[in-house]
C-alpha cells in the first residue's frame, strides 16, 4: 500500500506527522481528497473538519484556516487551529455556540439602536433646517 507523509503545525505546535493513505482537507476552493503521489499543490485551508486514513483506521481533526503544501509525497497543513475530534468537548462547543448566538443577538439590537439613533439625528436636522425657513 502506497503512502505519504501528513504534517499538521500550528503556529505553536506540531500537532502530528505521521503516514497516510488518504486525507481530506476544505481548501478555499472546496473539499480535496489527497492519494498518494498527489502532484505538487499549494492551497488556502478553510476551517472544516479534516480527516486522515491510513487503512482501516480514519481520524478526525477540526482544522482552521490555514495553508495545505503538497510536495514530494508530504502533505504540509499549517492551522491556526487543529484540534483531534477526540479532544473536543462538545458540550462545551454548544454552550460556545449559545453564548455566541446571544452575542451575534445583541450586536444586532446594537446595531438597530445605531440606525435608530442615526435616523432621529437625521430627523433633528431636518426639522432644524424646515424651522429656519419659517
Amino acid at each position: 500500500m502506497a503512502t505519504f507523509k501528513v504534517k499538521v503545525v500550528t503556529y505553536e505546535e506540531l500537532v502530528l506527522e505521521q503516514e497516510a493513505d488518504f486525507v481530506l482537507v476544505r481548501t478555499t476552493e472546496g473539499d480535496m481528497g489527497i492519494l498518494p503521489n498527489h502532484a505538487p499543490f499549494i492551497a488556502g485551508l478553510s476551517t472544516g473538519e479534516m480527516k486522515i486514513r491510513l487503512g482501516e483506521k480514519e481520524e478526525k481533526y477540526f482544522v482552521s484556516e490555514g495553508l495545505l503544501e503538497i510536495s514530494n509525497n508530504v502533505v504540509t497543513i499549517i492551522a491556526t487551529e487543529a484540534i483531534p475530534a477526540d479532544q473536543l468537548d462538545v458540550e462545551r462547543e454548544r454552550r460556545e455556540v449559545e453564548r455566541l448566538k446571544a452575542k451575534l443577538a445583541k450586536l444586532q439590537e446594537d446595531k438597530d439602536i445605531l440606525l435608530t439613533q442615526k435616523n432621529l439625528r437625521e430627523a433633528l436636522i431636518k426639522v432644524h433646517v424646515a424651522e429656519r425657513m419659517l
